[in-house]
């Protein structure tokens, strides 16, 4: 599904005719909701948001979202140990965040690489389109509904599209927490 076809579904679902020029408004509070969560829905994450960088300096790169694992530069297998700010003058090994910019602690330097969660591209031409519209374009849909129903005081329909948009980030997650541990099942040998 692409950007145009989601603002036809959008109008169709809500049978409405005069929201065109609303959906350039409702995109960034859709997204807030599908990248940020709310109190009672899940915030998403998912294999297609990781992504890879080498920071120079603490400068986060563009649609950072959470950090996933921070490292010297070439040692993937010595992570940094996230600490409180305040803690830092006394920490070995870690990494803080001073609002936007990341902190290391004195024994570490940059460039550190970086492995974390980033923004979908958010679409804006009516062909553009996403990994989770063209793999879950519900969640897109229902993230919509929810901004059109609180535009249109329609509280029926908010509560449907809230729990249709919750129910299809929770089965995502979920798919993805399975995807990591796919395979064959974990089992002990008997000792002889």
């Amino acid at each position: 599904m692409n950007w145009g076809e989601l603002k036809a579904a959008i109008a169709a679902y809500a049978h409405r005719a005069d929201l065109a020029p609303l959906l350039a408004t409702f995109m960034p509070l859709a997204e807030a909701r599908i990248y940020t969560g709310e109190a009672n829905t899940p915030k998403l994450r998912c294999a297609a948001m990781r992504q890879a960088a080498t920071l120079a300096d603490g400068t986060r790169p563009a649609g950072f979202l959470e950090a996933i694992k921070i490292t010297p530069e070439g040692k993937p297998s010595e992570p940094l140990t996230y600490r409180p700010l305040a803690h830092m003058p006394c920490e070995r090994r870690a990494f803080s965040w001073d609002g936007q910019t990341l902190v290391l602690s004195r024994d570490q330097a940059f460039p550190v690489d970086l492995t974390y969660y980033a923004r979908l591209a958010t679409p804006v031409d009516d062909a553009d389109t996403n990994w989770l519209m063209d793999n879950h374009p519900g969640i897109y849909l229902s993230s919509m509904l929810v901004e059109v129903a609180r535009w249109s005081v329609d509280e029926a329909m908010g509560a449907r599209e809230a729990s249709n948009y919750a129910s299809a980030v929770t089965a995502l997650n979920s798919a993805e927490k399975a995807a990591a541990f796919s395979g064959s099942l974990l089992t002990m040998k008997a000792a002889r």
